[in-house]
């Protein structure tokens, strides 16, 4: 779940079932280097996560991953990013005391020197109501994947089909235009 040879300083499996609660708009922003370690959070991102932003910067970014979220996720995040396209997602953070949260959240390359340099990613507050859908959703696609009797890339699969289908009854043309309709 962490990035493979860190140590992070907190015990990313604790979870509390408990919700830190959102208000208003607020910038939450982050950016990172080529390999996913933060180089930058914004006070918000910082405060509602309950890390400094000394304790977050040199971190991987999925210090912040929340254990429900599926892999098969991250799998296309990453695809969409190192093709040079923006990813949006519904996403559940964990904060560092095991509490959880709910964004909208665009991630994007950040390009300098002929080349992606690094990536950047903004949040949003989701619409409260599509949050008991989406946890669904989100516990059937990891079943899919743990299901799928693969332990290599296909295992994404049919996690990401139930996607594909979800986005289509929604009758949202793909998970960017899902995710934008969905914010508070």
């Amino acid at each position: 779940m962490l990035t493979s040879g860190h140590t992070p300083p907190v015990d990313v499996t604790r979870v509390t079932g408990r919700e830190v609660e959102i208000s208003g708009r607020r910038a939450i922003q982050s950016k990172t280097d080529l390999a996913g370690f933060i180089t930058q959070a914004s006070r918000s991102l910082a405060e509602i996560s309950g890390f400094s932003r000394e304790e977050l910067v040199g971190q991987p970014h999925n210090i912040l991953r929340h254990p429900d979220m599926p892999d098969s996720i991250y799998y296309s995040m990453w695809k969409h990013l190192q093709a040079g396209d923006e990813f949006y997602g519904f996403t559940k953070n964990r904060a560092k005391n095991g509490d959880h949260y709910w964004v909208l959240a665009r991630f994007a390359p950040i390009r300098g020197d002929g080349g992606i340099v690094g990536y950047t990613s903004a949040r949003f507050l989701p619409q409260r109501d599509l949050i008991e859908q989406w946890e669904r959703l989100y516990a059937e696609m990891r079943a899919a994947e743990r299901d799928s009797g693969f332990d290599d890339e296909r295992r994404f699969q049919p996690a990401l089909a139930l996607l594909e289908r979800h986005i289509r009854s929604s009758g949202a043309r793909d998970l960017s235009s899902l995710v934008l309709r969905s914010r508070a």
